[in-house]
């Protein structure tokens, strides 16, 4: 079976990695350039990181992947703890420990293992057209590609969805940010 993947993200490529270890031809389109580092930091919990194990990407994760033993929450004005717990239960009950990574470090190893010839950047979808057997997405170019199924894997903006749904799925602020970072280890922070 062809299928087409709109998103080289994480999921994307994920999903590509999978379908071709089941013996499906797949090729994935996106509309970056180039991947660039987007976001700072991800926690892998260890399901993610099984999944990428299955993927045949156990030991290039673990390469990519950072020590994570505790995790803790700060006030973010008084820099109170507000809790600290240990990630051990999580490894000794699942077997596998999580890892922290560099989104771009990860989404990277991903789109060079998919495979970067039948990664398409530079490539915005812009309509689809199923005909019952086979799905034929139009590209900015003009370009167009036909398979058996389209996986929609664009985003929170994604152009996928709005054909699937026929549109008007808005996003709603949770009342709540979160910021991630990157920083040396240092003990007035956490443990070393």
């Amino acid at each position: 079976m062809k299928i087409l993947i709109i998103g080289a993200g994480i999921g994307g490529a994920s999903a590509g990695i999978a379908l071709q270890r089941l013996g499906h031809d797949v090729v994935i389109y996106d509309k970056m350039r180039e991947n660039k580092p987007v976001g700072a930091a991800l926690s892998l919990w260890s399901n993610g990181v099984k999944v990428l194990n299955w993927l045949g990407l156990a030991e290039e994760v673990a390469a990519l992947g950072g020590r994570m033993d505790d995790m803790a929450y700060y006030e973010g004005v008084s820099g109170e703890v507000m809790c600290r717990f240990s990630l051990e239960p999580v490894t000794t009950l699942t077997g596998q420990r999580p890892y922290p990574v560099a989104r771009a470090d990860l989404q990277g190893l991903l789109m060079e293992t998919f495979g970067r010839d039948r990664i398409h950047l530079s490539s915005t979808a812009t309509a689809i057209e199923d005909d019952g057997e086979t799905v034929t997405v139009t590209f900015a170019d003009g370009s167009t590609d036909t398979a058996d199924m389209v996986i929609g894997a664009d985003g929170a903006r994604s152009f996928v969805r709005d054909y699937v749904t026929g549109g008007g799925i808005e996003r709603e602020y949770s009342g709540y940010t979160n910021f991630n970072g990157l920083v040396p280890a240092n003990e007035a922070i956490g443990p070393v």
